[in-house]
């Protein structure tokens, strides 16, 4: 088993237990009664889904990174890891009965924080030391947006809140449409 190999093994099990856990929660949504929905929360298990899934497509383009250190090992990892606490904060443990607008506000700190962590690792780690450069105009937006998550964690404007998690989303699509079509 090559390095890149043992790297990606290790990457997929954390992609696909972040995947199962908001599948989960969907599920187990659908599956509740008497839930009070919480759309805030639901753009944001949306988003989490899309980026991992973007982030798992993109991972083919480390190819021809064969020698490894173990930090950029970590940096690698460091982005699907926050995304996975995420994924198992975006649904309360027991759904029937519960207040997801409640629950969101109880959590949302937190998870803004982690937001504006995974935007800044993948800007200032993940891209120079393991994509091997910075995109100006995708470094640009992932600063931008981890500013603007952290400050969605302490103001309690549901539009605001909003408007960031559509530039998250916004940013996702846009990211992966030059994956496609190129930079």
């Amino acid at each position: 088993m090559s390095t890149l190999e043992f790297v990606l093994v290790a990457h997929a099990i954390i992609v696909g237990l972040s995947v199962a856990e908001i599948l989960r929660g969907i599920s187990e949504l659908i599956r509740a009664d008497k839930v009070k929905i919480s759309y805030r929360l639901l753009l944001i298990a949306m988003w989490t889904l899309i980026l991992l899934l973007q982030i798992w497509w993109a991972i083919w383009s480390v190819g021809d990174h064969e020698v490894w250190t173990f930090l950029e090992f970590l940096l690698f990892l460091l982005p699907v890891g926050i995304l996975y606490v995420i994924a198992r904060l975006c649904f309360p443990l027991v759904l029937t009965g519960a207040d997801l607008n409640d629950y969101y506000l109880r959590v949302s700190k937190v998870i803004w924080w982690l937001v504006a962590a995974i935007y800044a690792s993948m800007a200032l780690f993940l891209s120079p030391f393991v994509f091997g450069g910075i995109i100006p105009m995708v470094f640009t937006s992932q600063i931008v947006i981890a500013i603007l998550a952290v400050i969605a964690g302490y103001v309690k404007s549901r539009s605001f809140q909003v408007f960031v998690i559509g530039a998250m989303l916004a940013q996702v699509f846009w990211r992966g449409l030059s994956q496609v079509v190129g930079n």
